[in-house]
């Protein structure tokens, strides 16, 4: 089903694009999802529950956008990325356990920073396209 909405919103984003409604180019998609960002964090701020749906649908829809401009499919970059997350924890409650540790004791900056360490060492060794 997310499969067939990022597919769908590509769609609608590529057929703005044929009637030349589009950046000229991709530095316009990141100005807008900075823009998306911002207002996102208002909303929350401000507390408005319907307004955050909203903002960060618009936040979601131009992270599609610039799928579309780097020339990658959506759903497989999410769904990849969904590995890598899933890598990334498994790596880190084994560092964990390898210490006598569980990963509900620590703090967020003691994840964080194993976090940080597994995502280094993958990109440095090539291992099992974690990074």
């Amino acid at each position: 089903m997310a499969d067939d909405l990022l597919a769908k919103t590509r769609a609608l984003q590529e057929q703005a694009a044929r009637v030349g409604f589009d950046w000229p180019h991709i530095s316009g998609v990141f100005e807008k999802l900075d823009e998306e960002i911002v207002e996102l964090a208002e909303a929350v701020e401000a507390g408005d529950a319907a307004q955050v749906r909203c903002e960060l649908g618009d936040l979601m829809f131009s992270v599609v956008n610039l799928s579309r401009f780097l020339e990658a499919c959506p759903s497989e970059e999410l769904e990849a990325a969904g590995r890598r997350f899933e890598a990334r924890i498994q790596c880190v409650k084994a560092r964990l356990e390898e210490q006598g540790r569980a990963i509900q004791d620590c703090s967020l900056e003691e994840l964080d920073e194993i976090w940080e360490q597994v995502k280094r060492e993958c990109r440095t060794t090539g291992g099992s396209g974690v990074a």
